[in-house]
């Protein structure tokens, strides 16, 4: 039986449940270029499974339906409740030193319209180490201030470190929970 919490806006959620489909296992799809390109590679795997490779530097980015390039509509983004905190978790493996801050290399772009200056969220804290060469799992928890979030992996930094993702959730709540698909994934499996 499934733990259910409640949520900002009164309603209640799963608790764990993976908000971003394709997410895990890491495809490509929902997830495209940031500038840091997005392959599968079948050479590096994690627990048997394919992962995705790009570089931070620019990293990927993440829409709710299956595209092949960024749009700046938020309609287009993932829909938020302002006021929820969420978890935001990855794990991957990085052939070089990749910094974990607040908002790198989990990273994301809030706005509730478009056109707006990409406010940050609230309460940000950043937990875990990336160790180089080996799969490092981070997470980064926040508050939503704005109904549109359109998630990346990105650190902007030059030269771009190559890196291998198995696996990124982001979930409702404070906590942490390991890997799992999006209910939609499960259901398509």
């Amino acid at each position: 039986m499934p733990e259910f919490i409640t949520l900002a806006d009164g309603s209640l959620a799963v608790k764990g449940r993976n908000l971003l489909k394709q997410s895990c296992p890491l495809k490509p799809g929902n997830w495209i270029t940031n500038g840091g390109g997005c392959t599968l590679d079948t050479e590096i795997t994690y627990e048997g499974n394919p992962t995705l490779r790009t570089s931070l530097g620019g990293g990927i980015q993440y829409y709710p339906v299956p595209r092949t390039s960024s749009i700046q509509d938020p309609t287009y983004w993932l829909p938020v409740i302002p006021g929820q905190t969420y978890t935001y978790s990855m794990c991957l493996k990085a052939e070089g030193t990749v910094k974990h801050a607040p908002a790198v290399p989990l990273h994301w772009h809030f706005v509730d319209n478009e056109g707006d200056n990409y406010p940050q969220p609230s309460n940000v804290v950043a937990s875990g180490t990336i160790v180089p060469g080996e799969w490092s799992v981070i997470h980064t928890k926040f508050t939503a201030r704005n109904k549109w979030m359109r998630p990346f992996v990105y650190t902007g930094k030059s030269p771009a470190v190559p890196v291998n993702i198995a696996w990124i959730k982001l979930e409702y709540g404070d906590e942490m929970t390991g890997p799992s698909a999006a209910p939609e994934d499960e259901e398509v499996n």
